[in-house]
């Protein structure tokens, strides 16, 4: 395969046309039939075929962005090939589909989309559908139309959800509210930017048929999909049915393969995640092993992935891995990376132009392609081409990422300077255990908590959460603390106090301005004096770690308090620093010092939460 990368490096060059109409449609006929030649011919490859569930040797001929012929010598031996200005020889290595990541926040990467892009295609990643509900709840939607302009810098096809519940829930205390008529303007002011209606996260809105909630699915006919995704955790009975009945199409909150089944059953996708935070597939592996027919209608997501975990580990190729070795057949495990991906989300015939169709290794589908030198996914792939373009090789990113312009530059000035605290006291992380109080009660490796109501505070942590978008501050600035310590006035309305099991810090805290899905600060600790610290030191955004008054690590996010303005591998460099330091004030494996903790505030999974008011049953939804 010498001299591949230079070649393919010259694959549609910029001019080359990359898009619909019918010249374009003409060109890929012609280069089908041998009257015109490709841009770039691959051959001798074992061709990963995800509609024939098989390997097959043969030729894949590409013409601006978009497969227009594959010859498998089993069937085309005495096919000749027509002529092409690139030829790669693949040296009998696999050809296989780029995936697509079927559900992800860039934001919860800590880098912008941009850094996102990068750190994916390494990994063969190549189309993610991105709901960017992170940044909307710290700065609306002038931070999707952020994530929106950074991303087009780079070769990565993100498809962004328009987010459905910001806030998360009606009385959240959030930096924003997107209401169905705002969600309909920024439609219709951004023709063909918004590809679907992010997770349905209000499930009692949709239980009960509440009108603002109807009317924000509604808006998804206006979306370049139609698609409504879904997020429904424990969901079943008359419940279940009426969230399927609502045509919400996925779901990736499923723990269980029972709860996966109850949902596939009723019509619905299923999300297989493999992130960070929740590690659901080798739980979920059985409803795939059982009878891989359903695999068709299951697909792979990271839901939230840190740098150093994508990096050293990776993405989908990392789930895939996990499929395999809990017994999945490996074409089965790629099919669902990849063509379950594209039907749930209409890409495989439900797309007009073959350079957004998707999903397999087939004629007029986008060119997204990987070569593998094996089926394991123990390494990065050897070669990741994105619309036919080398953006990929040996797990280093080739690809071009544009420099920011004007309007990225402008966005990107609105999300900085987005947190507002109240002044704080010592006397505010100081507060009695009662005997019978309940307590979050952590699930290592699982977005979902328990509740306790421990006799004693012995294996606890105070938790608090303070809101940072201004309105704790505005309240003490009309006298909310009286006489009292800074902060203390504010306590069960803009300041949340309670216990933690299980998160087994000792010697200090740790504080955050990442706090799903409202993004409030949030602070773990075992002594007051450490807590006010960290959340002292958190600024305008970032990861904090305290160990007696000190600051020992820290992960900077200045864009909304979410992400960072740092390379990939810089923050992936500061997050693994953060996680050592972390792991040597006690914060044992398989719990995950910053994912275990930045989840502890999500009032939409269950059962027990920290809110700004207090402890949240998020399971009946009522306050503890």
């Amino acid at each position: 395969m010498a001299g591949e990368t230079g070649q393919a490096n010259g694959m549609l060059a910029s001019g080359a046309a990359v898009g619909g109409g019918a010249g374009a449609l003409r060109r890929l006929i012609d280069v089908a039939e041998g009257r015109e030649p490709a841009d770039v011919l691959f051959v001798n490859a074992r061709i990963v075929d995800v509609y024939g569930h098989r390997v097959a040797s043969g030729r894949v001929a590409v013409r601006d962005g978009a497969i227009a012929s594959v010859l498998f010598d089993d069937r085309d031996a005495d096919v000749p090939d027509g002529a092409a200005k690139e030829v790669v020889d693949c040296g009998g290595r696999y050809l296989a589909p780029g995936f697509i990541d079927g559900h992800l926040h860039i934001e919860s990467s800590n880098i912008r989309p941009a850094e996102y892009a990068r750190m994916a295609l390494t990994r063969g990643t190549t189309t993610a559908v991105a709901d960017c509900h992170e940044i909307a709840n710290v700065c609306g939607l002038d931070g999707l139309s952020f994530m929106i302009a950074d991303a087009r810098r780079a070769p990565l096809d993100i498809k962004f959800m328009m987010p459905s519940c910001v806030p998360a829930l009606p009385d959240e205390q959030a930096g924003a509210s997107i209401s169905a008529a705002d969600m309909r303007a920024y439609i219709e002011g951004h023709p063909g930017e918004i590809f679907g209606l992010g997770e349905m996260m209000n499930m009692p809105g949709v239980y009960g048929a509440d009108g603002e909630t109807l009317e924000r699915i509604a808006v998804a006919a206006a979306t370049t999909s139609g698609q409504v995704d879904g997020h429904a955790p424990l969901a079943k009975g008359h419940d279940l049915n009426a969230y399927a009945a609502a045509g919400i199409i996925a779901d990736h909150e499923c723990t269980g393969p029972a709860e996966a089944l109850d949902k596939l059953s009723r019509g619905m996708y299923i999300m297989l995640r493999e992130g960070t935070c929740s590690h659901d597939l080798a739980q979920l592996a059985p409803l795939v092993l059982e009878d891989p027919a359903r695999a068709r209608r299951c697909c792979l997501a990271t839901d939230d992935r840190a740098p150093s975990d994508a990096l050293g580990t990776g993405m989908i190729d990392n789930a895939c891995r996990m499929a395999i070795e809990a017994g999945i057949d490996a074409v089965t495990a790629i099919s669902m990376g990849t063509l379950s991906t594209a039907e749930c989300f209409g890409f495989d015939h439900g797309m007009p132009s073959p350079q957004e169709r998707r999903g397999a290794i087939a004629p007029g589908k986008r060119a997204d392609m990987l070569l593998l030198d094996d089926l394991t996914f123990q390494r990065p792939p050897a070669r990741v081409y994105a619309a036919g373009r080398l953006v990929a090789a040996d797990g280093a990113f080739v690809g071009e990422v544009e420099p920011a312009n004007e309007e990225v530059e402008r966005l990107e000035g609105l999300l900085r300077g987005s947190v507002r605290l109240p002044r704080l006291s010592k006397e505010l992380f100081s507060y009695p255990f009662e005997p019978g109080t309940p307590a979050i009660d952590v699930v290592p490796g699982n977005a979902a908590t328990g509740i306790v109501e421990p006799e004693d505070a012995d294996g606890l942590r105070r938790i608090v959460l303070i809101e940072r978008h201004g309105r704790g501050a505005a309240a003490q600035d009309a006298g909310a603390d009286g006489d009292g310590p800074a902060g203390t006035g504010l306590v069960g309305k803009h300041v949340g106090r309670g216990w933690v099991r299980g998160y087994t810090i000792s010697g200090g805290a740790i504080a955050s301005t990442i706090g799903h899905d409202s993004h409030n600060v949030c602070v773990v600790g075992d002594n007051p004096s450490d807590m006010l610290a960290a959340v002292e030191a958190v600024g305008q955004g970032g990861f904090v770690l305290v160990r007696g008054g000190e600051v020992v690590a820290r992960i900077g996010l200045p864009l909304g308090g979410l992400m960072s303005d740092l390379p990939a591998e810089e923050v992936a460099r500061q997050h693994d620093h953060f996680m050592a330091e972390a792991r040597s004030m006690g914060i044992e494996p398989p719990l995950d010092p910053i994912m275990g903790m930045i989840f502890l505030p999500l009032p939409v999974i269950p059962v027990l939460r920290i809110r700004p008011e207090g402890l949240f049953d998020a399971l009946h939804f009522r306050f503890v």
